[in-house]
């Protein structure tokens, strides 16, 4: 198939047609072009090899289903076949937003540990609704999303292999991202894609492959076989508690050397699990992705601003005092706020999230003479009982002291979170 030029006009299956205008890049599968329609500018997928009719008829109800979530750049219209092709067109990606391999590369960085945290919400979240609606992705990789490096919002593109859960698309996954059982030859579904989601997260947190350690380092030529041996029937994780075998390599695994111990302890245990031996043998055990959105929270629930050096640093919520990850320096966490079985510490300047959205709803400042402060930055009032049985209203963008004994009702959409204010 010859590339479309400039000022062709593609016919699509709604009756409207879109006008090439570049090609803005290409891959193994297909091109991508920057196409007018209707005078809105949008991006067309065009496929060097036409895939089969039952492809075509799936990204059909793909379409005309909608996307799972707004983290999707879903196709939206589909193009008649024609030129010897078909392709489909979807929404273009903001200028804002960088491919997941540029951040593992450290050609982009995330602004903070909290748009970190938002972008790996977003992904658990994007995946949770593609699987509620009867969908598997069958190709989660690394080039699967775009993300905003300021606030970690998520793109999630490359949709169209996509399927019903239990269908084949015909396309396996990508090396090093496939669960060992679609390695070994299996078909994927969406417990193939849970073990693809945790080394995204994986490699989201630590900027290195969950099994590419001392083993993979001494393989003198990475050749098929070889892939299959580390990557499925023998893949062993890189900090696996029980087999020190293929431990990260000084000067070659540097990022996850040194972040390994920089996020909580709850991280560290789940990757643990999720990359045993027991869990990559048995997919029916792999965590599911609201589970890894409340491990997440536990993990930004952690994350405060030093107010020495004035860094972001986890602290482990299991004493009065934690330790700055930059300097060392001990902080005061003696202040919490319990909701649940969650232990937030109200320290100055940390933002704090009650559900799992990536909008914080409220903030801890501090006064002139050093009190703390919970400034209400969300679009709800609260309602505060004190220790006397008074209760008071605290409307959005009010605020109201740290004291002990203070309950607190958080209304957030429409469903109420209980919490309590204690000093240990």
């Amino acid at each position: 198939m010859a590339d479309l030029a400039k000022g062709t006009r593609i016919s699509l299956t709604d009756g409207g047609c879109v006008t090439i205008v570049k090609e803005l890049g290409r891959g193994g599968q297909g091109i991508v072009y920057l196409v007018d329609l209707n005078g809105e500018q949008k991006a067309l997928k065009w496929y060097l090899t036409a895939p089969d009719e039952k492809f075509y008829r799936n990204l059909e109800k793909n379409i005309m289903n909608g996307a799972p979530s707004d983290a999707f750049l879903w196709p939206e219209h589909l193009t008649n076949r024609q030129l010897g092709s078909f392709g489909y067109v979807m929404q273009l990606r903001p200028k804002n937003y960088y491919e997941f391999g540029n951040y593992l590369l450290a050609k982009v960085s995330f602004k903070s540990f909290t748009a970190m945290l938002a972008a790996a919400m977003k992904i658990c979240n994007g995946f949770m609704m593609l699987h509620r609606c009867g969908y598997s992705y069958q190709d989660l990789n690394d080039g699967n999303f775009f993300i905003d490096p300021n606030n970690g919002d998520v793109l999630i593109c490359d949709n169209d292999n996509v399927m019903p859960q239990g269908e084949k698309s015909g396309i396996m996954g990508k090396a090093r991202y496939m669960a060992p059982e679609i390695v070994a030859g299996g078909i994927p579904d969406k417990r193939s894609d849970r073990f693809s989601l945790s080394v995204i997260l994986f490699m989201l947190f630590y900027a290195n492959h969950p099994f590419e350690g001392a083993r993979v380092v001494a393989c003198p030529c990475m050749t098929e076989s070889f892939e299959r041996k580390f990557y499925g029937s023998e893949a062993i994780f890189v900090y696996d508690p029980t087999n020190n075998t293929n431990r990260p390599v000084r000067g070659i695994h540097q990022n996850v050397i040194r972040r390994w111990p920089v996020f909580p302890s709850i991280l560290r245990e789940t990757f643990e699990r999720e990359f045993s031996q027991e869990y990559l043998q048995n997919p029916e055990k792999r965590m599911i992705e609201q589970n890894w959105e409340k491990i997440i929270s536990q993990v930004r629930d952690q994350l405060v601003i030093c107010p020495t050096c004035q860094e972001e640093t986890f602290v482990e919520t299991n004493g009065s005092r934690g330790k700055c990850v930059n300097r060392g320096c001990t902080i005061d966490i003696s202040k919490r706020l319990l909701i649940n079985n969650r232990s937030l510490p109200l320290t100055d300047k940390t933002e704090i999230f009650i559900d799992n959205d990536n909008t914080p709803d409220a903030v801890v400042s501090k006064d002139a003479n050093g009190v703390l402060l919970i400034k209400n930055i969300s679009s709800d009032k609260w309602m505060v009982e004190t220790p006397s049985g008074k209760i008071k209203t605290v409307e959005s963008q009010d605020i109201m002291p740290v004291k002990e004994g203070l309950k607190i009702t958080f209304k957030i959409r429409e469903f109420p979170y209980r919490g309590e204010i204690t000093i240990i």
